[in-house]
């Protein structure tokens, strides 16, 4: 667990030197890292490969060839990456679908098709499309949950092991040309081995290689 104020105040006093241990926080100041702390986790976010937790999404209903994200599985939200689907085709079971492309979508002749879908496919921004279409059926994705933006400077946030540190390396770069421009170089390498260190320790749950293999696996196809 930790707080923005303590990401905020440790930058400062050991990545920037702007602060001594113990001095009172100035409220400009801090508010003007936790606006930076903010691009940080949008800048994660963006990125994905430093987000360290997959979660599961359960659609509502969805009913014809396409559903989106942030209607259907309200907890999402445009761009989130898709790694695996399910779909529900009666109560408490659960059938892989296959992933395929727009393009590959785009050739199937007749979307109208209703039944248990079979296949999808995602636009990489809001819609997922179905094929068959859906006719009444709940679909549960695997994203991975993006990170939580700082709400404010006392809030408790959980997080794994490292990224405190890491944020606070990344938060002395950003704020280094402003508040201490000799630092820049060293804040620029402290924040680069932050990225790899977080790169690496993020670990895919995912055991079998492959989107579209694991269906096929789980389903007795080869």
């Amino acid at each position: 667990m930790t707080t923005a104020r303590t990401i905020i105040r440790n930058a400062l006093t050991f990545g920037l030197n702007r602060l001594s241990p113990g001095e009172s926080e100035d409220a400009d100041l801090f508010g003007r890292c936790l606006d930076a702390l903010g691009s940080i986790v949008d800048e994660i976010n963006g990125g994905k490969a430093m987000l360290w937790h997959e979660i599961f999404s359960v659609s509502s209903a969805i009913s014809g060839p396409t559903a989106l994200l942030g209607v259907a599985w309200p907890g999402l939200a445009s761009g989130d990456e898709i790694l695996g689907a399910t779909v529900q085709y009666s109560a408490g079971h659960d059938t892989p679908l296959d992933e395929i492309t727009l393009c590959q979508y785009e050739a199937i002749p007749d979307k109208s098709l209703a039944s248990l879908p079979r296949l999808f496919a995602h636009d990489g921004a809001a819609t997922v499309y179905f094929y068959p279409a859906a006719a009444g059926q709940t679909v549960t994705l695997r994203t991975k949950q993006a990170a939580q933006t700082f709400a404010d400077l006392g809030t408790d946030y959980s997080m794994p092991a490292g990224y405190r540190t890491a944020l606070e390396a990344l938060l002395a770069e950003k704020m280094a040309p402003t508040l201490n421009a000799d630092m820049v170089q060293i804040t620029a390498g402290q924040a680069k081995a932050a990225r790899r260190r977080l790169a690496a320790q993020v670990v895919n749950p995912d055991i079998i290689n492959g989107r579209r293999n694991s269906s096929n696996i789980l389903t007795g196809w080869n």
